[in-house]
């Protein structure tokens, strides 16, 4: 072929390409319409986008890099989500740096909707006050992180960890360990590979050697990966478990830890799940 009748080709296959996305479009359309109305706020499957891009690219294999691949089916994915149910992202950049962004920015796509805010607190707020807001907290270390507290009361407004950022590490452009945690007012769900993340909240002190052994005898994967002391003198203790596999609220295997445990235990709280990045 010549070089003219490469370019006609070239000019083709982008006429297909537009022509599939309106399709997968108008699918996508098709979809919002044949829900039933269920009063959730959020159009987010972050279970669901996980397994598809994981499929996607272990399917490809053109030259392009997967980071490529990748942010291109990102942008279809968020656009999509936005489409059916519009919603907002406020992020957490402590000292302002602007990895956090780039992060959400790379996930969310080019059209959501992001805000920028320096404390923790102001996006907790604006997430359990608006329902159509998903909000991005720093992870950085068990020890230093505190958000999580929050998460750890339950209740009906209280936001669930949905995602964990980067889903996928860019080897083009990397800052100092910015990982972060989506959440939102939705329920996790499943993607076949997760991390689940849960607070014991008791009325005294549950030494994690002893939390590490009832989890095993529970049948339940996890490690206590952190303990808050309570602020006051008759206040909760919080125990932070980390579990490699996705664990749902109505699990059997929570009704046993608590037996285990004793009557020390006043709740175990499931914060949420995210699907395991891509490396």
């Amino acid at each position: 072929m010549t070089l003219a009748e490469l370019r006609a080709e070239i000019d083709r296959l982008d006429s297909e390409l537009l022509s599939i996305l309106e399709k997968r479009i108008a699918i996508v359309d098709d979809i919002a319409a044949a829900k039933i109305p269920d009063g959730k706020a959020l159009a987010y499957r972050p279970g669901r986008e996980a397994a598809v891009l994981r499929t996607i690219l272990k399917k490809h294999s053109s030259k392009l890099p997967d980071t490529v691949v990748a942010a291109i089916w990102r942008e279809l994915i968020s656009a999509a989500g936005w489409l059916q149910k519009p919603y907002t992202v406020s992020i957490t950049a402590p000292e302002k740096s602007v990895g956090y962004w780039d992060l959400a920015r790379f996930h969310f796509g080019s059209a959501t909707p992001m805000t920028l805010h320096q404390l923790p607190s102001v996006v907790l707020r604006e997430v359990s006050e608006k329902p159509s807001t998903l909000g991005v907290l720093p992870w950085l270390s068990r020890e230093r992180d505190t958000w999580w507290e929050h998460l750890a009361q339950g209740g009906e407004n209280v936001p669930k960890i949905l995602a964990a950022l980067p889903f996928m590490d860019n080897p083009s452009g990397e800052f100092e360990d910015l990982n972060s945690l989506v959440i939102g007012q939705a329920e996790p769900e499943p993607s076949g590979d997760d991390v689940t993340l849960m607070v014991v909240v008791t009325n005294g002190e549950v030494s994690r050697a002893r939390l590490n052994e009832q989890l095993e005898k529970a049948g339940i994967p996890g490690f206590c990966s952190d303990t808050r002391l309570p602020v006051i003198e008759d206040g909760d203790w919080l125990h932070l478990i980390e579990v490699p596999e996705f664990v749902a609220e109505d699990d059997h295997r929570l009704g046993a830890l608590h037996e285990l445990i004793g009557e020390s235990v006043i709740k175990i709280v499931i914060l949420g799940a995210y699907a395991v990045p891509i490396k």
